[in-house]
């Protein structure tokens, strides 16, 4: 029997570890966090890539139910065989919390039609790459957005920019509260000038160059390509480091030849290659509130980012960081060369944006936001 007080969360999302993006890290980061929290949890997924139907990590149940074929094939598979286990497994959970709006998303509103469960769904991103911008990108996704608006009981929403942008097209504002992605204050930490040198020979980084790294998705909207552009006109010793994978990098590996940038692919030890760097680079032209920014800055690191509103409410330019119209390819080489020859003020946007990261964006923070807001839910 559950103990009088204690939360029973079925957390429902289409992907999930050990495939990685923002949206599976930051529902990993918050699962584990609400268990270390003592709340009940386990993730409802689609089955995918041969990976087992049924897995326990590090004390999280991991359910992967039907996904055959692609596209709306696959997310209508997964809609019915969520739909069944969620049927089946109703008694072990009162709330189910459900990542991006997408297909998997009808499942749960049927869930709280015939049984009487309380859902939400935590909104990925804004702009054209966020729920609202693909949903109406495709068939039918106007009809989505109008049926989850209707019948969800609550929506999180990681950033202002998205909170806004929810609201702009008609959803509830007593609905939706604003809780951010949250990052491992702990795993992502400051290093000393010894360890990083250890780590720069480790991954074969010069100690006299300059490294600017750049964390997250190879894909359309990130802004690679703004860096890139940059950098033809940057000294061999400023390095770019880019860490990732996606649908451009191979293009990015096969026409892009130069010594000082580097194309690392994906990495698991992303905390590593911040540790190795001396800025954080991130010219992504849209995000719901940025994972990658996040956990640069709480590894320390001196940002120079693109001026939008969710990368705004990480950094405040000229505290923490620098928010510049990445579009403009000499701001960057401008801000580079500023950063590079002023060791001062890089160390203090290395501690107010760790100070930052701690105060507002650590997974302890997070995860007690998320108690409180499941807390709410049930008690409506």
């Amino acid at each position: 029997m559950t103990k009088p007080g204690k939360l029973r969360i079925c957390m429902l999302i289409a992907r999930f570890h050990p495939i990685s993006g923002g949206t599976e890290i930051q529902a990993r980061r918050l699962a584990l966090r609400l268990l270390f929290l003592c709340e009940e949890v386990f993730i409802v997924t689609a089955r995918i890539n041969g990976l087992p139907k049924f897995e326990d990590t590090d004390g999280l149940k991991v359910y992967r139910t039907a996904a055959f074929g692609s596209g709306i094939i696959s997310s209508f598979v997964f809609f019915i065989s969520s739909f069944i286990f969620l049927l089946r497994r109703r008694k072990t959970y009162d709330i189910i919390h459900v990542h991006l709006v997408s297909g998997h998303a009808l499942s749960a509103i049927l869930l709280k039609l015939f049984f009487g469960k309380k859902i939400l769904v935590k909104f990925g991103g804004a702009r054209s790459t966020g729920d609202i911008g693909t949903s109406l990108s495709r068939p039918l996704g106007r009809l989505k957005l109008f049926i989850v608006r209707r019948f969800f009981n609550a929506f999180a929403a990681p950033s202002r920019e998205v909170y806004d942008e929810i609201i702009s097209f008609g959803f509830n504002k007593n609905k939706i509260s604003i809780i951010p992605n949250g990052v491992d204050t702990d795993l992502f930490r400051p290093v000393s000038c010894p360890e990083k040198s250890s780590i720069r020979k480790v991954l074969n980084l010069e100690e006299k160059d300059f490294v600017c790294v750049y964390t997250g998705r190879i894909e359309m909207g990130k802004g690679i390509e703004l860096a890139l552009k940059a950098w033809e006109k940057m000294p061999d010793n400023a390095v770019l480091l880019i860490v990732g994978t996606g649908s451009l990098l191979e293009k990015f590996e096969r026409d892009v030849i130069r010594k000082n940038i580097i194309f690392a692919g994906f990495r698991k030890n992303i905390q590593d290659y911040l540790a190795a760097a001396d800025v954080f680079l991130f010219p992504s032209l849209g995000e719901g509130l940025s994972n990658s920014l996040i956990e640069a800055a709480s590894c320390g690191l001196p940002v120079l980012a693109n001026d939008m509103p969710s990368n705004s409410e990480i950094i405040t330019s000229g505290r923490d960081g620098v928010l510049i119209d990445m579009r403009d390819p000499q701001k960057i080489i401008s801000e580079i060369e500023k950063l590079r020859d002023d060791q001062e003020l890089r160390y203090i946007f290395s501690r107010e944006a760790r100070n930052t990261a701690v105060k507002k964006f650590s997974i302890q923070t997070v995860a007690e936001l998320y108690v409180d807001f499941y807390s709410r839910m049930l008690a409506a």
